[in-house]
């Protein structure tokens, strides 16, 4: 049985902050690591 029938509806608000959250975090690591590859290749060029 899954867990969503157990959580109350402040408990579901908060997790969906936390994933939103998380996803923030993870697009911000993602560019970050992007843009120190594209500046890598960049300068060997």
């Amino acid at each position: 049985m899954s867990n969503n029938v157990w959580l109350t509806p402040e408990e579901m608000q908060k997790k969906k902050a936390r994933q939103k959250t998380l996803l923030y975090a993870a697009l911000l690591l993602a560019t970050v690591v992007l843009s120190a590859a594209v500046t890598v290749l960049a300068n060997q060029i």
